[in-house]
């Protein structure tokens, strides 16, 4: 067959490789490292060019054709001007090597956000705000006058969470087309509407949607995805019939910013070959990476000096499949029942003296490199205590059942305002309301009508809620069992309150 552009389908082109990446957050650092000595100031503060220089590096070493940036890069209105020449060096290095960058700007980091003094090279193509913009992405050793994708995007510059899919418009010659945006949109809606791939932003986590799956044929192969079939005379277009696979797809932050961003973070690289669907390809660029490790107390651990052993260990496990990412771990213990080395957990002191050793042995620059950092170490209640506990005629029995009532009614709101102080009342109410709501589980709302003021609770209050009822029967179970009690600490919403 001829290498005329006339006559050979569009996707029978050369493979297109691509990176999609988002949320860059330039302009913020870590957000929760307890007791960071002066020694890792350098090395955190800034954690996001280190992200971005990781992300930019890996589009060198590929020699992609582009690189998509879905938005979140920074704050735009407080960005100090090093952090505007650091992201133009790092675009001016892609185009030395001839890698094109398409960037839609978010709430803060839209065109119009961009300060006049802030030149983009010629290869960034910064998306217009509040308007769709198209770009025909050619290859220069590829046939001639080719078109290998249809790329189009928008800005915003205000929260608008949802993106209208009607506002991308189909291309009819059948190119591989990418919708670049940032926000939320319905992956069902997009059934019909013939874009391949949809390049979003704003959301941390990595989440990916492939609709109108792919049919097979009977040796279990999928069927090509061109509809596209030439003759010598013509060129039309078959009748599919079924709408065409799509690829809704949100790369997730480069960089883990705080403990909620649990997991390894980064972008993606895809791969686009004729007939196939494009494979998406993660890469991490975060250099650092949240950890949740939960340890059960069994036979095993049953003292402070099994735990310590148990909980190296699984460091050592980490740190041999560990790449070039800081590790934060926070612990969580998790109790069947209480126990003696619960109770001996529940003490500061205990858990102080624990991770200052863990912190020693492997979160010291000078001896690991990347580190490994015990953030905190928790205790997680049991869900239920014993049952013959329940059924004692004791003070400690009566408390259980009390609050095994109370856990089968979460949805009902237990009225705790006549415990806030009166002097907490008297003074600055209104300012002090939703200060209250915090002491109550509950939310307070005016009656308009009577101006009273009722309760409300939320699904998080319900579940904060579980949690402190689970720590009550806990610990009570461990005072009224023990003849010696000692003193407790526990940490709800990270208020620490000491309880004797």
């Amino acid at each position: 067959m001829s290498h005329n552009s006339n006559t050979i389908p569009i996707r029978q082109r050369l493979p297109l490789r691509f990176i999609h990446a988002s949320g860059l957050f330039l302009d913020r650092v870590i957000e929760y490292i307890p007791e960071m000595t002066g020694s890792w100031e350098s090395r955190f503060l800034d954690i996001s060019r280190r992200a971005t220089t990781q992300l930019f590096n890996k589009a060198l070493d590929e020699m992609v054709d582009f690189i998509i940036i879905s938005g979140d890069v920074l704050n735009a209105t407080i960005s100090p001007p090093g952090l505007f020449v650091f992201l133009a060096e790092q675009f001016e290095k892609l185009n030395k090597a001839g890698i094109q960058v398409y960037w839609t700007g978010a709430e803060f980091d839209s065109p119009d956000d961009m300060p006049i003094s802030f030149p983009l090279p010629d290869n960034v193509h910064h998306f217009p705000t509040n308007s769709i913009q198209e770009y025909y992405f050619k290859r220069a050793d590829n046939y001639p006058n080719s078109v290998l994708a249809k790329i189009i995007g928008i800005s915003r510059n205000q929260r608008q969470r949802k993106i209208r899919s009607s506002e991308f418009p189909i291309d009819p010659a059948r190119i591989f087309t990418i919708a670049i945006a940032n926000g939320d949109i319905d992956p069902e809606s997009l059934s019909q509407r013939r874009i391949d791939y949809w390049a979003l932003g704003g959301q941390n986590d990595r989440t990916t949607y492939q609709g109108n799956p792919r049919k097979k044929n009977s040796d279990g192969k999928p069927i090509p995805l061109d509809p596209i079939t030439t003759t010598d005379n013509t060129k039309r277009e078959k009748k599919d019939p079924t709408p065409p696979p799509f690829i809704v797809h949100y790369p997730g932050s480069t960089v883990a910013l705080n403990p909620k961003m649990i997991g390894q973070y980064g972008a993606t690289i895809v791969e686009v070959i004729s007939g196939e669907e494009p494979q998406l390809n993660f890469f991490q660029t975060s250099p650092i990476r949240w950890i949740n490790e939960q340890i059960t107390i069994n036979e095993n651990i049953n003292g402070i000096e099994q735990l310590k052993e148990e909980l190296q260990s699984r460091i050592k496990i980490y740190q041999n499949t560990q790449k070039n990412e800081d590790l934060m771990i926070n612990w969580f213990i998790n109790t069947t029942h209480p126990s003696q080395l619960s109770t001996t957990l529940r003490k500061e002191s205990v858990v102080k003296d624990i991770l200052d050793e863990l912190r020693k042995e492997f979160g010291q620059y000078e001896k690991n490199e990347p580190i490994a950092w015990s953030v905190d170490i928790a205790v997680i209640p049991p869900d239920s205590m014993p049952k013959q506990l329940y059924e004692q005629q004791t003070i400690l029995g009566d408390f259980l059942r009390e609050i095994k009532h109370q856990q089968d009614e979460l949805d009902q709101i237990i009225d705790l305002r006549k415990f806030i102080p009166t002097k907490l009342k008297e003074n600055n109410q209104d300012e002090k309301l939703n200060n209250y709501d915090k002491i109550l589980l509950a939310n307070q709302i005016i009656d308009p009508n009577t101006n009273e003021i009722k309760l409300t609770q939320t699904n998080e209050q319900i579940e904060l809620k579980q949690e402190i009822l689970k720590k009550a029967a806990t610990i009570a179970t461990e005072l009224l069992n023990n003849e010696n009690p000692t003193q407790f600490t526990i940490n709800l919403n990270n208020d620490e309150k000491e309880i004797l």
